[in-house]
């Protein structure tokens, strides 16, 4: 089970009302939307880690290319050696 912290937010009463009706339609309590709500928010990745991500992909697609280039080198150099023969 997790654990849980009680705790007190002051709302606007418009906002508390959205709440609290899609609390309804969703079957949760005011406590349970407004963690529904909030824990996908806390839990994305953040922009640094994205950003590095995309990072060492691109490198890893420059080391790809370059890794195709030297096989390509090397088969091209393997055939004028068996040619020489």
């Amino acid at each position: 089970m997790t654990k849980t912290i009680d705790t007190q937010i002051t709302l606007p009463v418009e906002l508390y009302q959205l709440l609290a009706e899609q609390a309804k339609e969703h079957g949760n309590s005011i406590s349970g939307e407004v963690t529904a709500l909030l824990t996908p928010l806390l839990v994305q990745m953040p922009p640094e880690l994205a950003e590095e991500i995309k990072a060492w992909e691109a490198a890893s697609d420059e080391d790809w290319l370059a890794m195709e280039e030297t096989l390509a080198s090397l088969d091209g150099n393997t055939s004028e050696i068996g040619d020489e023969n």
